[in-house]
């Protein structure tokens, strides 16, 4: 079995391509079935941060899920139908959370990555809001879901220019991977080597604890 792959819930020839290019397998199968130990999971029309994989699948190491945050701005409480918000809310008691972008999902093949993936899949049966469904899943299931920034759904080459160069200046000559953003607090990220992402995020949250434990 490969160690990490992608799996397409529709035919996209582009992402088909640029995986071919990194060396990535790629599936095309709606149940997204996780036939590798760390799959990427990819909804139609997605753009995937190919120069971010390198993280995701660190963090798989540890956790049983990665996806990013869909909106800062909207809560649960501010989509769907009234039926569907009530459903979602007797499975999370409550709706005042953000939501979660399921069509960048990273799973890791272990019995929480399957048992996320069975759950969306049957949440999401019923119809209606795919984002609540994911919801319902996660409060169901409950396993370790590491949370991305948001900024992990923008497509690479729409970032600025000037955030490019800024990239590209700290990482002359190092001869190291490129910096991945990584959230501290609401709205706070710094930038840190992908292998050092865990850690830095680890060590902030000591310091919080450490600052209310006074």
């Amino acid at each position: 079995m490969n160690d990490r792959g992608i799996v397409l819930q529709a035919a996209d020839s582009a992402i088909e391509a640029r995986a071919k290019a990194v060396k990535l397998p790629v599936i095309v199968d709606p149940e997204m079935p996780l036939a590798f130990e760390k799959t990427l999971c990819v909804g139609p029309g997605t753009g995937v941060p190919w120069d971010l994989l390198p993280a995701a699948w660190h963090f798989l190491k540890r956790w049983d899920a990665a996806v990013p945050l869909w909106r800062y701005g909207v809560n649960a409480c501010d989509v769907g139908t009234p039926s569907e918000r009530e459903r979602t809310q007797q499975v999370a008691r409550d709706l005042r959370v953000l939501l979660y972008a399921q069509e960048l999902l990273f799973l890791r093949k272990n019995e929480a990555g399957e048992a996320l993936r069975a759950a969306f899949l049957e949440e999401r049966a019923t119809g209606g809001e795919e984002r609540l469904a994911f919801l319902r899943a996660y409060y169901r299931v409950k396993p370790r879901l590491c949370v991305l920034p948001r900024t992990w759904m923008a497509k690479i080459q729409s970032r600025p220019k000037s955030t490019a160069r800024a990239e590209k200046r700290g990482h002359r000559g190092s001869g190291k991977s490129r910096l991945v953003q990584v959230e501290i607090g609401p709205g706070q990220f710094v930038r840190c080597a992908p292998e050092n992402a865990e850690q830095v995020r680890a060590q902030f949250a000591r310091r919080k604890r450490g600052r209310h434990a006074r």
